[in-house]
């Protein structure tokens, strides 16, 4: 079996210039857990919701600056402002894993493993998003429709 049999064609995505206010909508309405991110139609990132919320968390550097006040976890929630205000470039992952859609399907479930993601961005030979595979779908195009035999 291939991706391309598995696959979802209606991807939701967002662009590097869109806001974290905007793409933490778009997690939270489509009970997602994370979109690729285009240039174009090229995907050359992927945002998470552990991406999103590791921007409440100081860097090494903040912390080293300042220990006490980097540590108080109330006031890295009251940062949930300036987090809305970021863009996509800012906090995606740019360690990019896709497959193309004749991949055997199998192929994704062990780059999945692997690079311990979820889903991965299907792209044509040009890098272009044409669809998404996430665990689910492998697991319902490998094990669901053999079930009801």
């Amino acid at each position: 079996m291939k991706v391309k049999d598995a696959m979802s064609k209606k991807v939701d995505y967002v662009f590097t210039k869109s806001k974290v206010k905007n793409i933490s909508k778009l997690i939270f309405i489509h009970q997602i857990n994370g979109v690729p991110v285009l240039s174009g139609k090229r995907v050359i990132g992927f945002i998470t919701e552990r991406d999103i919320l590791a921007k409440f968390f100081p860097s090494i550097q903040e912390y080293i600056e300042d220990p006490v006040n980097t540590s108080n976890f109330e006031k890295m929630e009251r940062k949930i402002s300036e987090i809305f205000d970021l863009t996509a470039d800012k906090i995606m992952s740019k360690r990019l894993v896709t497959i193309e859609p004749d991949a055997p399907i199998l192929r994704a479930q062990s780059l999945m493993l692997s690079h311990k993601v979820g889903r991965l961005p299907v792209v044509d030979k040009r890098g272009n998003l044409i669809g998404i595979i996430s665990k689910g779908d492998i697991f319902k195009a490998l094990v669901g429709k053999r079930l009801h035999k």
